[in-house]
């Protein structure tokens, strides 16, 4: 199927038609996807969707319709549906396409053209050697929830009638492993997987299953701690999760409606100097990049946080006019049957100077964190609670491993109080970060 010519016909038909502005959305999807547990399989997938969002807009008035189906006939209805919606919503003054026209998206190189060449029998061996290898790890590994390996085909097309016409192919691979290791009520799980857009790029299976082994056996035996005030460090993998609550208050429609914590401090500092951060998505071959965003727009890399100071909230292009600023706009989109919104792609926090063993150093008593339950932050107060669990650290060195305890506190207090930052930072998903330290947070435990 020619997603190009049918884009843009079914544009033209929509303003034909009668809608003033059009915007059509094609996508085609192949996946698979395997999970194994005890070597045995216990789900197996494949699956093929494909389908047709279409965002009309009439005198500020918006209709949003969408099908699974391509024939003409209901291509025609999707759009004539898309069009009687739009005459009887209400009309809003900051609805309409974005302002921008034809784009020039660069190659990011993220199609896998051998990947559909991998035979199925290859990709369920990888999960259940996965699994093996993480069994056969340690004796103190004692159950599995099993290994997995899924992949996927993604054709995108985004057109509209500001001249919009792009097209995207991406393809994902990853494989992973959950282990559990211990018995009774001494009981610690640990997984690991990896993911690429090249399956010839994905880590070496023992790589990834003794990694989810380690993770496993190093929780066994944790100890109680006393609730008390001490230095936290975030590890590289759990630090992600911190982010990623944070970023819930960059949001530019909760800014306009005072509905964040952040709301008054647009070029103001809010967190250590140590920390810079941006959005960038434009990496090739990345598991997060894109080379347009869910409205069309060639992707480029956004600062988000320079040496502590914010210096931009998320918008797309219907908040920005709403909120009346002019600002780098960012969407995202899950698929035909969604609109765009506000979303961060890929943010990067920047690795620091200091070693992560150094995070360590003068630590008397503290936190290490490796696993966190949530993300933590209330982005309308700003108050932070979370479950987490990792390791107790007394005098700079790894004591005994500790779960089920909590931190809390005012997250702009957590983040101006980080006084170092690693250079360990691993590229992994949608949201990096190095390992860092925050200098005071309260751990709850038992009291004393």
């Amino acid at each position: 199927m020619d997603f190009r010519k049918l884009g843009e016909e079914i544009v033209a038909k929509a303003v034909k038609w009668g809608a003033g502005e059009a915007e059509a959305c094609l996508e085609n999807v192949k996946s698979f996807e395997v999970n194994v547990r005890k070597g045995e399989i216990e789900t197996l997938k494949r699956s093929v969707s494909r389908g047709l969002g279409l965002r009309v807009f009439i005198d500020k008035q918006l209709g949003f319709a969408y099908t699974s189906d391509l024939s003409p006939q209901a291509v025609d209805e999707t759009i004539k549906k898309a069009i009687e919606l739009a005459g009887i919503t209400e009309p809003k003054p900051w609805q309409g396409l974005p302002d921008f026209g034809p784009q020039s998206p660069a190659d990011l190189d993220l199609y896998d053209s051998g990947l559909a060449a991998v035979p199925d029998d290859r990709k369920i061996a990888l999960a259940r050697e996965a699994e093996r290898i993480a069994l056969a790890e340690d004796k103190r590994i004692t159950n599995s929830e099993g290994g997995s390996f899924s992949d996927s085909e993604r054709e995108l097309g985004l057109f509209s009638s500001k001249g919009i016409s792009n097209l995207m192919r991406e393809t994902r691979c990853s494989f992973g492993v959950y282990v559990v290791a211990g018995e009774g009520d001494n009981m610690q799980g640990g997984g690991w997987e990896s993911s690429k857009r090249f399956f010839k790029e994905m880590d070496p299976v023992e790589k990834v299953a003794k990694t989810a082994a380690k993770r496993a056996v190093d929780q066994l035996g944790p100890k109680p701690v006393v609730t008390k005030k001490v230095p936290v460090i975030f590890d590289r993998y759990a630090a992600p999760s911190f982010w990623m609550g944070v970023g819930g208050a960059f949001n530019g429609d909760a800014v306009f409606r005072k509905a964040t914590f952040l709301t008054e401090y647009l070029g103001k500092t809010i967190v250590s100097p140590l920390i810079t951060a941006a959005d960038d998505p434009t990496i090739p071959r990345f598991v997060s990049s894109v080379p347009f965003d869910g409205e069309g727009q060639t992707t480029r890399r956004n600062l988000i946080i320079d040496k502590g100071i914010l210096k931009t909230f998320l918008y797309d292009s219907q908040t920005a006019r709403k909120a009346g600023v002019k600002a780098n706009t960012m969407a995202s989109r899950g698929g035909y049957r969604s609109s765009p919104s506000a979303a961060f792609m890929n943010v990067i926090v920047e690795n620091g100077k200091d070693s992560f063993e150094s995070l360590f150093k003068d630590v008397k008593e503290g936190l290490y964190v490796r696993g966190m339950r949530g993300s933590g932050t209330d982005a309308m107060t700003g108050s932070f609670s979370v479950g987490c669990s990792g390791f107790w650290i007394v005098d700079g060195a790894i004591a005994h491993p500790v779960d089920g305890i909590t931190l809390g506190g005012s997250a702009l207090e957590i983040l101006k109080g980080i006084d170092k930052v690693a250079d360990d930072l691993d590229m992994r998903g949608g949201v990096n970060s190095p390992s860092f330290r925050v200098a005071e947070i309260t751990v709850g435990g038992r009291k004393g």
